[in-house]
């Protein structure tokens, strides 16, 4: 176990928790609130120093702003004061389950294991823990347009060493986060702290229940690098932040950091995020109380321009990011979809149209019917299709809806349930336009990802739905009404337990030690690690490794200190020919397309792959592993020849112009993973 990162996430949790206990005391709101807008707020201020290439300076500006905040507010309220925010029960289950998952998470030391992770998601936060800036600045194996930063700047936040990564603090941090979207929901009084168990216990189960997963496999939930989780959460956890604190003025305002995050996740990021600000408007126009008489026509106003602020970082954080991108690396932005090269005005225009019916294609049509059969037939989580999820949360808010007193509270929840009704049916018809200007035929007609693409707004739906719940049981009524929502909290903690412990315990979860998953990568680690001790980050590499299926390919892409070149499929021979040659990523030499040893072939002489590696300016070859064919065909323009058998090698390419083009600088012994 690290001893060193281990007490340095403790300390930095401390720190965390008592800057929070301190800005609760002087503001009187609940602690359990305080931790995802401080979170969200540093990563923010993270972003915006990582824009001037001065990352490690805001390392230093979010020190100094949380202890200059911390003291302040810690002074002027007083040590009485302070004792007394340290009874909010939902931010105790924050800095507990936040400080076991830290050394639960150093002890097992969980590694990244998934093909998305090892070329965007896992590499991002590597790339910005070791060289201390943006990727896109300084671009090695990552695509600019790839990902979005926030989980890279988190994980920086967590990683205390300077110039190195670890996986396990990534994961961590990530799953920190979660834990913070989660508080809100436990943020009721203290003596409904059993309702905050509860409430918080469910929310940590939900990523569980919308997990799709064969029975019997590793489960990834809390264990990846992937957007998908933040994105829910963080959705989830603005709309759960806003519920509880939007009542007031500063709370209202600290949903801004939330949403400004989740504009940086992921693409559609965007559409979350202005999605979260619709609701609340629609929440601060219908469901709250509003004045009589003339005054009701100002409040309404007013209540619409501070809503419409919302929307200003979240915008922000997109028009920024798209500069940036655009400036950084010109080459890797691209303002088109699909194959058709189509705007994004164009495929929404394009879209609605063909809704219409409008010159409607059949292949629409066909879509129109798949996606409509999914919505009750296709699984999304343990107990099945969306329309299932779609029961569960209107189940939810009519228990929060008779829980409630009569008034403002009820309107809350009607308007509430409606507005997310219509933003998921929104979403849903988004997704079907997308599916067909943005996919392949065959990968439309499968509905690619279906589950990744409605996962994180089901997820953020049934956190508020839940937090609505708990705050209508937490709301002062009559003893009938109290009981109902006592009940309904535990039925429904109970429920997503049982489904949980029924369909949804993984053979190898969060908790346990994976080491069968990181066989392959601890070879590869191994052999990268000696080619590192020659290679640079301006090195260019080739990767060779003969009957890969691709998953070494992207190791050595995520291990290697260099610049790893794709390579090519179909046939080339080393001249001026390129009509039978595409782009590939990894590659397996063959002699001709007729053998059928390897898929992604690629018809490559000793000819074709020496012009290759001029072509692409590579400085080295790696030839993971060798075969008969390569030792055959290849061994004179090698020196010391080829073996099918011989361990990894790593190969200076000396030119085209060399007698022997590639002489070996390092070789890696490793007998795991084969």
């Amino acid at each position: 176990m690290p001893i060193l990162p281990l007490l340095a996430g403790l300390l930095a949790l401390a720190f965390l928790g008592l800057c929070s206990l301190a800005v609760s005391a002087c503001t009187r709101y609940d602690a359990a609130l305080l931790p995802l807008p401080v979170l969200c707020g540093a990563v923010t201020v993270l972003y915006v120093t990582a824009l001037f290439n001065v990352l490690h300076i805001g390392l230093f500006a979010v020190a100094g702003g949380l202890l200059a905040a911390g003291v302040y507010c810690g002074v002027r309220a007083g040590w009485r004061a302070v004792r007394d925010a340290a009874g909010s029960p939902g931010f105790w289950l924050f800095v507990g389950g936040a400080a076991f998952l830290w050394v639960l998470f150093a002890a097992l030391q969980p590694m990244f294991t998934q093909w998305d992770e090892f070329t965007a998601w896992g590499l991002a936060p590597k790339m910005v823990a070791e060289r201390a800036r943006l990727y896109v600045a300084d671009p090695v194996n990552l695509t600019a347009s790839f990902t979005y930063p926030a989980t890279s700047l988190l994980s920086y936040l967590f990683q205390f060493i300077p110039g190195h990564f670890a996986e396990w603090q990534c994961l961590a941090a990530i799953d920190i986060l979660a834990l913070a979207s989660f508080a809100p929901l436990a943020a009721l009084p203290r003596a409904r702290w059993p309702h905050s168990v509860l409430l918080f216990a469910a929310a940590a189960v939900l990523p569980f229940f919308f997990s799709t997963a064969p029975v019997g496999t590793a489960s990834t939930v809390y264990r990846n690098a992937m957007a998908d989780l933040p994105l829910a959460c963080l959705f989830g956890g603005a709309l759960c932040l806003y519920q509880a604190a939007g009542g007031r003025r500063g709370g209202f305002y600290a949903v801004a950091l939330p949403l400004a995050v989740l504009a940086m996740t992921k693409d559609i990021g965007l559409a979350y995020g202005l999605i979260a600000v619709f609701l609340i408007g629609v929440d601060q126009l219908f469901g709250t109380q509003q004045p009589e008489g003339w005054r009701r026509l100002r409040v309404f106003g007013y209540r619409l321009a501070r809503t419409a602020l919302l929307a200003v970082p979240v915008l922000a954080v997109f028009v920024s990011w798209s500069r940036y991108t655009a400036a950084m690396a010109p080459e890797a932005g691209s303002s088109t979809v699909g194959s058709a090269q189509m705007s994004y005005g164009a495929v929404l225009l394009g879209g609605v149209r063909q809704l219409l019916g409008i010159g409607r294609e059949a292949r629409f049509a066909e879509l129109m019917q798949t996606m409509a059969q999914a919505l009750v037939s296709r699984r999304v989580c343990l107990l099945g299709p969306p329309a299932v999820v779609l029961g569960l949360v209107a189940g939810l808010a009519l228990l929060a809806f008779f829980a409630a007193p009569r008034g403002a509270l009820r309107r809350r929840v009607a308007a509430g349930f409606f507005a997310s009704a219509f933003c998921f049916a929104a979403l849903y018809l988004f997704h079907l336009i997308l599916y067909f200007y943005n996919f392949s035929e065959t990968e439309a007609a499968a509905l690619k990802d279906y589950e990744r693409y409605l996962m994180p707004f089901l997820q953020g739906w049934t956190m508020a739905a839940l937090c609505q719940l708990g705050q209508c049981a937490a709301a002062p009524a009559r003893t009938l009404r109290r009981r109902l929502g006592a009940a309904g909290v535990g039925l429904a903690a109970a429920g997503f337990f049982a489904v949980f412990a029924w369909r949804g315990v993984p053979t190898a979860g969060f908790w346990t030690r994976a080491d069968s998953l990181y066989s392959v990568r601890a070879d590869v680690k191994a052999r990268a690690g000696v080619m590192n001790e020659v290679l640079d980050w301006n090195d260019r590499v080739l990767v060779i490794s003969q009957g890969d299926d691709a998953t070494r390919w992207y190791y050595y892409k995520y291990e290697l200190t260099a610049r790893v070149i794709n390579g090519y499929g179909g046939v080339w021979w080393g001249d001026s020919d390129y009509s039978s040659r595409w782009d590939s990523d990894f590659m397996n030499l063959v002699e001709s397309l007729s053998w059928t040893m390897y898929d992604y072939t690629a018809v490559c002489t000793e000819a074709s792959l020496i012009a290759y590696m001029d072509e692409k300016n590579c400085d080295y070859l790696v030839l993971d592993r060798a075969d008969e064919y390569l030792e055959r065909d290849f061994s004179a323009r090698f020196e010391g020849g080829l073996k099918a058998d011989q361990p990894a090698t790593l190969y200076k390419f000396l030119g085209p112009d060399a007698e022997v083009p590639f002489v070996p600088v390092a070789t890696a012994e490793s007998g795991v993973g084969e």
